[in-house]
């Protein structure tokens, strides 16, 4: 469209609408509603590029004088004009001005070019910088009558850009024959009648022939990279330009980033025959244009007709097919091509014609010499093409084609495309079952290999029973049902293996061998276990039972099918398989398995355990129960890997099976050698607040409340004592108690389930306890009256009584303590090194061997030495007074008052440390200052003095009064001075410490008095489980006697409590704070789960809440959506209206040119995307 002034848009309106005088009327009232349409859409252009309007450029009368006017617009095109738009054109070609403003209006032309309008220009060959396009170039492209003003104006139309292309270049890839005949200069007569026919006649064609004699150069000028060129500055554009634009504009080059495009030594015909422009193609080879040129991938233009179609172009099948037609009539012959990955890989027309669906076309080429087994740009061939669109027709015909090239040991069905699958395989696994039959008809191979399968494999995999029975109809005659693949594996895995159950079962019943193994000895129920597909392992099982028990339990490289089910978390194929007979308690080697560096074998539910697969697991002990203690080939147990990998649903499940958390591994490495329980501690978060939540699990009333009349509390000790059978059930407390307490885990014996456990085992060895306490009481007492009479009535001077002789209580201290060396031997041997490292032994060793001395001294006792005997009766003494206190604390009522003192003592203690000095700088001064008399009659006395001082027994009035001051010091202010401060410092600030220090929580000295006491109590229950289990007992006692005592200290493993009934047989064996201990767990639990409850409730109602809302929405969005598509179509239809009208004017515009001949149309309407 031609752009003019503002001032003169009228002008230019009324000459670009200019109609004969002479034309129908009517013809005129149907264009008047399309002209107010294209007026509109002219303004709307126009405000959309005002920054670029012509209203701020100078007008004739601002150019210089005396510039002569040449002539731009032919005749046709002038006598459209109004005299002032014409003199606005021509004056643009005479002004001269400045560089910046010539490269300016060179801008304008490119742009408004581009746009296909027309603008003020400075030079008819302004070129863009950026890749040399001048305004020829985009000219060529249009079908207007531009390109024929810019000629006579003095373009030059042999100007090549960056890349070598001319105007004829793009002439003809846009298919312009009218251009092409301008720009080989034919006459006009001539190219009028080149472009109104629509096949060249023979007449034009010798017509061409002669003026194309000698043969113009543009005719086969290749384009080459043209990169060095220098542009003329009268040419360039401007910097505002945006040279982007003009390069998307055009087709690219191919590349490394563009897969299609042009190439590197194209001729016109080259671009014509990419877009299948067969006029412009004739047209070209009538000028002399040369069929055999090759472009740099060597490619003649027949071996590039359609390759447009790759860049996203439209061809049509007849251009396409008269395209080829021309080129073959032409004389040219197909070029054999080869399959590779080089640049022969490249899209033939053999593959467009196909890509087309032209059959003719195919069969033309294909009579031509093409080959069928070339590969595309993709590596496609034409038959895999064929396949891929689902073509039956071309297939056949290429299928069933006799070539004269084809390889005698090689059918032309079989040939592989880039992916290496034959034709029968693209077939295959497009599910095409014709494409399949007509492969199979061309006697394509089904043992050849693709990517290591076969055909009847890939049939297998994709499971189209009508393709896989047209195989193995084929298969069976052949006696290939059973061929395999790389990999060993037939047909009937890879249905395994892809869970197609028909395809199986149609190839069991066509024969093939279901005994049949893998290199790695892998059979069917090995893989069938290992995908985890339970139809097909259910079918193989039932199929026959024979070779099922055969195969169900054999060993591949791994190990049996349960093993891959159980590595797999197959569920029901583990319980498929156990319940068929496969065997649960086998070991396997550690290749893949948890630990495979430590490892050499181990158990599948050590498999299941380390991966926390709980469901496989309690298949397996349901199973077999007893492989919860089978060990690994470290000493392990599950529940040793359960706990290693912190698997904590694992953990909870093989404790209710009956694992053990005190079975200490037995394998050579120190690791191996801890507990469960130790491991737990240290590799789970929060460790004691998990065993708390697994102690209250064995705490329920079976979701009962405790208010009904007919609740019954279970408590359940089977995670304190796992084996029924096993005498020593404190194991696991003591396990527990020597993981030490770093996350706080001994408060967990104040549990109600370990403190009745502990009470429950007390109250049965308690005989045993009595008998204890009974056997050093009397050596207590024994030592006690041997001491009052040797000392106490010889002090007195009186006669000593027959009872309390002391050649009696001899024997009878000796008789003691020999049963008490004995039981501490025993127990030594039981505990070895920890009853050693305990300072309570040695206060036993210390008051025995000083017990057994004691008679001896009081009878070496001379004159000269009479208090040895008394110093060590004194220790004697108290050392056995202390260990009698050490005995009453195990009881489980007021025990902990005695751990509570030791407590006290020790917080004394160091607080006493740690303030000695102070209290020995008091006493070392009272001594100086009172002159060394009594009471700081020496260093001793006086520290001595100063700690009864402490007490607040000061003794002021006898010690420390005015005359004993001033007898003593002489200075009565100082003494009293020195007073005051111990006074305050040590007797008020000091023992208040002390005391506040010591007490400050008595809630947690009674807790850690509590927790201390149950410690001492299991240690000394162990002892005694120790002694009691001895084998040496048992075999001194009588049988029934031994027995007796066994029945009498194994805890039953569960109890019964009933809140509601006082009868209850259970009741009476607990104190009562233990029983409302239990019982508050239990009412905790029961809150907890009426909590849980509610919020899955809540949870239920919120979720139908959502998902109505959302139904709701939905629906509201629905008919929003239904409205809005409404008003999209409505206002569609408008602009399709709209658009009908436009052609409508377009149409009637061309016939009256056509009918007067008078005018050229100045309205340029592009072409529709």
């Amino acid at each position: 469209m031609i752009r003019f002034k503002n001032n003169n848009r009228d002008d230019a309106k009324s000459a670009s609408l200019h109609l004969s005088r002479d034309s129908d009327t009517s013809l005129m009232d149907d264009g008047n509603n399309n002209c107010d349409i294209v007026e509109r859409r002219q303004e709307k252009i126009h405000r959309h590029l005002k920054s670029r309007s012509l209203d701020s450029r100078r007008t004739p009368s601002t150019s210089q004088h005396g510039a002569t006017l040449k002539p731009f617009f032919p005749a046709a095109l002038v006598s459209n004009l109004t005299k002032n738009s014409l003199e606005i054109l021509e004056c643009t070609l005479t002004m001269r001005q400045s560089a910046t403003h010539v490269t300016r209006l060179n801008t304008r032309l490119i742009e408004s070019m581009a746009g296909g309008e027309m603008a003020f220009m400075s030079s008819p060959n302004a070129t863009c910088r950026l890749n040399h396009i001048s305004v020829c170039h985009l000219a060529a492209m249009q079908n207007t009558d531009v390109l024929e003003l810019l000629l006579k104006h003095g373009a030059d139309v042999s100007r090549a850009d960056k890349e070598g292309r001319t105007p004829l270049h793009f002439a003809a890839w846009e298919g312009n024959a009218k251009q092409i005949a301008l720009i080989l200069n034919f006459p006009e007569d001539l190219r009028k009648r080149i472009v109104n026919c629509v096949s060249l006649s023979s007449e034009i064609v010798g017509q061409i022939r002669y003026h194309s004699t000698p043969v113009h150069p543009l005719t086969n000028m290749a384009c080459n990279p043209n990169v060095e060129k220098t542009l003329d500055v009268n040419w360039s554009d401007g910097m505002e330009h945006n040279c982007r634009n003009i390069k998307d504009m055009l087709p690219p080059f191919q590349n490394e980033k563009t897969k299609h495009g042009w190439c590197h030594g194209w001729t016109a015909l080259h671009a014509a025959c990419a877009r299948a422009q067969h006029h412009c193609v004739e047209l070209l080879i009538a000028a002399g244009a040369d069929v055999n040129a090759q472009d740099a991938l060597y490619r003649t233009p027949l071996d590039v007709v359609g390759y447009a179609y790759y860049m996203g172009h439209k061809i049509e099948e007849k251009d396409f097919k008269a395209t080829i037609n021309l080129l073959l009539t032409s004389g040219k012959q197909i070029q054999k091509r080869r399959c590779s990955l080089s640049f022969n890989s490249i899209d033939t027309p053999l593959h467009t014609a196909v890509e087309l669906e032209s059959e003719a076309s195919v069969e033309q080429l294909l009579l031509s010499g093409a080959s069928a087994t070339g590969w595309n740009s993709e590596g496609s061939t034409a038959m895999h093409i064929c396949v891929k669109r689902r073509n039956k027709e071309l297939l056949q015909l290429l299928a069933d084609f006799k070539y004269s090239n084809e390889d005698p040991y090689l059918a032309t069905i079989d040939v592989k495309n880039k992916q290496g699958f034959t034709v029968l395989y693209a077939a295959i696994k497009e599910g095409w079952t014709q494409g399949v039959c007509i492969a199979l008809g061309a006697k394509a191979s089904i043992i050849m290999k693709a990517n290591g399968d076969s055909a009847i494999h890939i049939a297998a995999q994709v499971g189209n029973i009508d393709i896989l029975q047209q195989i193995v109809a084929i298969a069976k005659l052949t006696n290939t049902l059973d061929f395999r693949n790389e990999k060993g594996e037939t047909a009937l895995f890879k249905a395994i293996s892809h869970n197609q159950l028909h395809v199986l079962k149609i190839l069991l019943s066509s024969g093939s061998n279901i005994e049949l193994k893998t290199a790695m000895d892998t059979n069917v129920f090995h893989l069938a276990a290992k995908h985890g597909n339970e139809d097909i392992l259910e079918y193989l099982l039932e199929y026959n039972p024979q070779v099922t028990a055969r195969l169900i339990n054999k060993f591949d490289n791994l190990g049996p099918p349960l093993f891959y089910a159980v590595s797999n978390n197959h569920t029901v194929c583990a319980e498929l398989l156990i319940s068929k007979g496969a065997q649960v308690c086998v070991y396997v080697q550690c290749n893949d398995c948890i630990g495979k560096d430590i490892l050499e074998w181990t158990s599948l539910l050590h498999i299941a355990a380390g991966k926390n697969y709980c469901e496989i697991a309690d298949i397996i002990l349901k199973h077999d129960s007893k492989t919860i203690h089978c060990p690994d080939s470290a000493g392990r147990t599950p529940l040793h890997e359960a706990c290693s990998n912190g698997n904590r649903e694992m953990i909870v499940l093989l404790l209710r099976k009956g694992a053990d958390l005190s079975e200490v591994g037995r394998g050579r490495n120190s690791k191996s050698k801890l507990a469960p329980i130790d491991i737990l501690m240290n590799n789970l978060s929060k460790p004691t607040e998990f065993m708390q939540e697994i102690f209250d699990s064995y705490i329920s009333s079976q979701g009962r409340s405790l208010q009904e009349a007919d609740c019954e509390v279970i408590v359940d000790y089977r995670v304190l004592i796992p084996r029924e059978s096993d005498m020593k059930q404190m194991r696991v407390i003591n396990a527990l108690i020597n993981t030490g307490n770093r996350y706080d885990q001994h408060r967990l014996l104040l549990h109600p389930l370990v403190q009745t456990f502990l009470f429950l085992k007390w109250k049965a060895l308690l005989s045993f306890f009595y008998s204890i306490l009974i056997l050093h009481a009397s050596f207590v007492l024994s030592l006690n009256i041997y001491a009052l009479s040797i000392f106490y009535y010889k002090d007195k001077n009186k006669n000593v009584p027959i009872f309390f002789r002391s050649n009696v209580w001899i024997h009878i201290i000796y008789l003691t303590i020999c049963m008490i060396v004995v039981q501490e031997i025993v127990f030594v041997k039981m505990k070895s090194k920890r009853y050693l490292i305990c300072w309570e032994t040695w206060l036993k060793i210390g008051y025995i061997t000083l017990a057994v001395f004691l008679p001896r001294i009081v009878s070496w006792e001379t004159k000269t030495s009479p208090e040895w005997a008394r110093l060590v009766a004194t220790f004697a003494l108290l050392f056995s007074w202390f260990e009698m206190m050490f005995l009453l604390s195990r009881f489980p009522d007021w025990g902990y008052y005695v751990l509570m003192f030791g407590k006290v003592a020790s917080k004394v203690l160091k607080i006493l440390l740690s303030f000695v000095f102070l209290v020995f700088g008091f006493s070392v001064s009272f001594m100086i200052h009172f002159h060394a008399k009594p009471p700081f009659e020496g260093p001793m006395g006086a520290f001595v003095t100063t700690l009864v001082m402490m007490t607040s027994e000061f003794d002021y009035n006898d010690s420390l009064s005015k005359e004993s001051v001033l007898k003593a010091s002489g200075s009565l202010f100082m003494s009293r001075l020195i007073f005051i401060t111990f006074l305050i410092l040590v007797s008020i600030v000091l023992m208040n410490l002390i005391v506040g220090v010591a007490v400050n929580d008595v809630n947690n000295l009674e807790i850690i008095g509590s927790i201390k006491r149950l410690e001492k109590q299991a240690e000394f229950i162990t002892s005694l489980e120790d002694i009691v289990s001895n084998k040496l007992l048992e075999s001194i006692l009588p049988k029934r006697l031994y027995n007796k005592f066994k029945n009498n200290i194994k805890l039953e493993s569960v109890i019964v409590l009933r809140p509601r009934k006082a009868t209850c047989k259970n009741r009476n064996r607990l104190p009562t704070r233990l029983r409302e201990a239990t019982f508050e767990r239990v009412q905790l639990q029961k809150k907890q789960s009426d909590e849980h409850l509610g919020s899955m409730v809540f949870q239920m109602k919120l979720d139908e809440i959502s998902s109505t809302m959302k139904d709701i929405a939905n629906k509201q969005c629905a008919n929003d959506t239904g409205k809005t598509l409404k008003q999209i179509f409505n206002e569609l239809h408008e602009m399709k209206n709209d658009i009908d009208k436009i052609k409508q004017f377009i149409e009637i515009t061309k016939r009256r040119s056509l009918c007067n001949n008078k005018s050229v149309p100045l309205i340029f309407v592009p072409k529709e995307e």
